[in-house]
């Protein structure tokens, strides 16, 4: 379908003046030229996506475009859901991983390009308690890293942030235990959970190889082991997606997934790269529930 009004929405705070306005520019001229009208959204706080995407769906605008890291598409997409507008991503933060996934443009011209074209699909969406995830949920060893990144390292350094904080902190990691329970499934013991609705994890990592936006069900990587040392080489088989054959490790799809604490230390929980807070959690797919620009 064409868009005819595009709203566009950023965090002013990320890089230096120039390196976003000049973009947001050359993004928004071709689309005017069609007889687009843009509106381009700066963000003032933490939350403040959601509250912009909600706002300008409720006005009418056809798109909402998510411009950033999968944090500011996270945001983006609590504000979509329910609205009836289509969430579209273009690429431009620390973490990129539905980009890498549907192939998306940096440059402004190829990305006004398709938003032209206006090919959307309709996608699966996930829900951890309350919050929704389009990528992926996890509980334990990603959580608790991505809590510990130092935000000045993640800026400067950006993906490399991630990397340092991992090797950090897996030496003291806990690897606190829980229970996941999958539905018509007995329950399991686990120290770490990957719950992805796509394909693509970030670092090149593939947890879940077989997911997909449009299936529609999670694809859910459960960890069992209790050694540190096991979960160093599956981190590394995980690169190449081979982890799925190595003892302590159960790959199932399924509809809704429940964790739960199993000792006084609850995990944390994390939803498309950002925590939002420990166990317990359920997870569970809603098929078809956006349009999400391809």
């Amino acid at each position: 379908m064409a868009f005819r009004r595009i709203a566009v929405i950023y965090n002013p705070a990320s890089g230096r003046p120039r390196e976003r306005e000049e973009p947001l520019a050359r993004l928004a001229a071709p689309l005017r030229a069609a007889g687009c009208e843009v509106a381009i959204c700066p963000t003032a706080r933490p939350g403040h996506a959601t509250e912009i995407a909600q706002a300008r769906a409720g006005e009418g605008y056809d798109l909402i475009l998510a411009h950033g890291g999968d944090g500011t598409m996270n945001e983006a997409l609590q504000g979509v859901m329910g609205t009836g507008a289509a969430l579209g991503f273009w690429p431009g933060g620390t973490a990129n991983v539905l980009a890498a996934e549907l192939h998306l443009p940096h440059r402004p011209e190829e990305m006004a390009r398709r938003i032209r074209d206006g090919r959307t699909a309709e996608v699966t969406v996930g829900r951890a308690n309350d919050r929704y995830f389009l990528l992926m949920a996890g509980v334990g060893l990603d959580a608790a890293v991505a809590g510990s990144v130092d935000p000045e390292l993640k800026r400067r350094f950006g993906k490399a942030a991630f990397f340092v904080a991992a090797m950090q902190f897996i030496w003291r990691w806990e690897l606190a235990p829980f229970v996941v329970h999958l539905d018509g499934e007995p329950p399991v013991e686990g120290r770490f959970v990957v719950a992805g609705n796509a394909r693509s994890y970030g670092g090149g990592f593939q947890f879940t190889p077989d997911a997909s936006l449009t299936d529609p069900d999670l694809d859910v990587c459960i960890f069992t082991a209790e050694a540190v040392g096991d979960y160093l080489r599956y981190v590394s088989a995980a690169l190449v997606g081979l982890h799925r054959n190595l003892p302590g490790v159960i790959y199932r799809k399924a509809r809704r997934v429940s964790i739960t604490a199993a000792a006084e230390h609850a995990p944390l929980t994390q939803v498309d790269g950002e925590v939002i807070g420990s166990l317990p959690v359920t997870l569970e797919s809603i098929p078809r529930a956006l349009r999400l620009l391809v």
